[in-house]
């Protein structure tokens, strides 16, 4: 039996006890007198006692039932008041929070975090900029973003990074550019890289480390034809059928989902870790915290809908 029921339980004991009726106390609360009475024997079931004379006229309350709400009123006026704390703090959370993403992740959940964070904090102005692991990197240590999300580990001076979430990679491809796999949802050969013409982003870049290591590990050099540091563009090459790229497929899912591209997963399973960083220079603000724990709910979501292409990371913090 849950906790937050007991706690429903004994409010209506409260209401029976201030109206002197249970069909008073069920019209204030707006549930039914059977029902109210319901609760209320479970409640004495649980307790192992009366705690209410019920008569014609209306009801009161036994000696046993008068004692426990002496001690139980004060409690439910702490819960009362801490909820109403909570929700103060949230509507008061004001201010600008700039968060950097990459260009995957920001194509992944940037719209929902925008549209989430205007209905829950609507006092938060919240800026969203784009840029690979080693330009949020740059930004995060002068200051011009509050709180980075990028991938693979890193360690860096007065920059602490939290791990929340890894994403799957994919192999995508324009139709027919690629023998891919003819089922959805079926994974290719990281062996099968090794011909291909690929476009992806510089080495200073985490999904690049995280390609060449993979490469290096299935014992293949990959044929980097194009390295491009932006994402619309390596966008439209694929789509051009000039080269193909690695990602999350979430990326590209309204591609995807027109026909455009095709995609498969790794295998074996490669992804790239992503990390929440933050500075341990300055104090982060109230809304940034906020903001980022919308992200971890955001990504918890989507993860949820698409678990072969993300999933969460509960891992610890990695500081300098």
């Amino acid at each position: 039996m849950s906790i937050l029921m007991d706690v429903k339980r004994f409010e209506f004991l409260c209401h029976i006890a201030d109206y002197g009726s249970f069909s008073k106390a069920a019209s204030v609360i707006g549930v039914t007198q059977p029902s109210l009475g319901r609760q209320i024997r479970k409640l004495e079931q649980e307790c192992g006692m009366r705690l209410l004379y019920r008569n014609g006229r209306g009801a009161s309350l036994t000696p046993e039932g008068a004692q426990l709400l002496l001690r139980i009123r004060p409690l439910l006026k702490e819960i009362d008041s801490a909820i109403c704390d909570l929700q103060a703090d949230r509507n008061s959370a004001r201010g600008a929070v700039s968060i950097g993403m990459t260009p995957a992740v920001s194509r992944i959940i940037g719209y929902r975090l925008l549209l989430a964070a205007r209905e829950q904090y609507p006092k938060i102005n919240l800026n969203i900029v784009t840029g690979y692991s080693g330009y949020l990197l740059e930004w995060l240590a002068s200051g011009r973003i509050d709180v980075g999300i990028l991938d693979n580990e890193r360690r860096a001076d007065h920059l602490v990074f939290d791990h929340i979430a890894q994403l799957g990679l994919s192999l995508v491809s324009a139709p027919g550019q690629a023998r891919l796999p003819e089922q959805a949802n079926e994974a290719i050969d990281i062996s099968a890289l090794k011909n291909l013409p690929l476009v992806l982003p510089s080495r200073m870049h985490g999904l690049r480390r995280t390609m060449d290591i993979a490469a290096a590990n299935a014992g293949i050099s990959l044929n980097v034809t194009y390295e491009i540091d932006a994402h619309d563009l390596v966008r439209e090459i694929v789509l051009a059928g000039a080269a193909h790229t690695v990602m999350c497929a979430l990326a590209m899912q309204s591609e995807i989902e027109r026909g455009e591209l095709v995609a498969a997963l790794l295998t074996p399973a490669v992804s790239t870790r992503l990390l929440c960083g933050t500075p341990s220079n300055r104090p982060v603000s109230a809304a940034s915290r906020l903001i980022i724990g919308l992200i971890k709910a955001t990504l918890a979501e989507t993860a949820g809908e698409r678990t072969g292409d993300i999933s969460i990371d509960y891992g610890g913090s990695l500081s300098a």
